[in-house]
């Protein structure tokens, strides 16, 4: 398949986003940003942890047959022990990440997502989005319990009050999934696969790439992929960012931030088959 990615940081910031593509395969990863001077325990950080983490995952999925769920198991648990003599992986603010993965493998197309980015499916009858958002239903929910204590302390104490109640659920049945450093988290991942001759196109997005539909609701999936196959990934994160410039206090799209890093990669049939070009 043709894929074309394309990556664009919060601006001002390091992009904690990571992509990697193949005719075939496509992984992409977004980390998990943190309020600036919070102690993660590690030494590395979140880019090097994405870059690592998708570099396996990448490497798993597409020299070996296995499924996606233990390709992902086993970048986690090969990435942990990269920095386990150096980092305390038990810290609760350790590097974490989403994954959305999608792969091409004989006559199926399989997906994989952890977390809030998305897999978005162009099928002959119907536009499929795949996304788990507990991260942001928590989040939410925390707001909303914390009120009284978060109304007293100012918007960088707000963020730091919030991760550190936001992590004390992450990886439990209570809370939400992200890749960290446990791979049986793997195993919590949304999963499936449909013929590989009903996909159309295929999109694959970090939550600040898809905030267009998600969070400002001013265009659907359907509207996306149309605006994908006119003016590619840049097109869509371009749009996206005119949108948040357009309210930059964020009163009409309420966020935690005004922009976020932002990630595309958009896979489309080609006619001569699965034979393609990274463009």
């Amino acid at each position: 398949m043709l894929v074309s990615v394309a990556t664009a940081p919060n601006p001002g910031r390091t992009n904690e986003d990571f992509a990697i593509a193949s005719p075939e395969t496509v992984v992409l990863l977004d980390g998990a940003g943190l309020p600036s001077g919070m102690d993660t325990g590690c030494t590395h950080g979140v880019p090097w942890f994405v870059r690592a983490l998708g570099a396996s995952i990448f490497k798993h999925a597409t020299e070996r047959p296995a499924a996606l769920t233990e390709c992902l198991a086993d970048a986690i648990d090969s990435t942990a022990r990269l920095h386990a003599g150096t980092c305390d992986l038990g810290n609760p603010m350790t590097p974490t990440s989403t994954v959305a993965i999608v792969r091409v493998r004989g006559d199926a197309f399989e997906w994989l997502v952890l977390a809030d980015s998305t897999v978005v499916l162009s099928l002959p009858d119907r536009i499929d989005a795949i996304a788990d958002h507990q991260v942001s239903q928590v989040t939410d929910r925390q707001r909303v319990e914390m009120a009284a204590e978060l109304k007293s302390l100012g918007e960088a104490e707000r963020r730091t009050a919030l991760a550190h109640a936001q992590r004390q659920l992450m990886n439990t049945a209570e809370g939400y999934w992200v890749a960290a450093t446990d791979p049986e988290t793997a195993e919590q991942s949304l999963t499936g696969e449909v013929p590989l001759p009903t996909v159309q196109a295929a999109a694959v997005l970090t939550d600040g790439a898809a905030r267009a539909v998600d969070d400002f609701a001013v265009m659907g999936w359907p509207d996306l992929m149309s605006q994908l196959e006119t003016g590619g990934p840049h097109g869509v994160i371009g749009h996206t960012r005119e949108l948040e410039r357009s309210d930059p206090q964020r009163r009409r799209w309420p966020r935690s931030k005004c922009h976020d890093d932002a990630t595309v990669a958009f896979m489309q049939r080609e006619p001569e088959g699965l034979l393609g070009k990274r463009r």
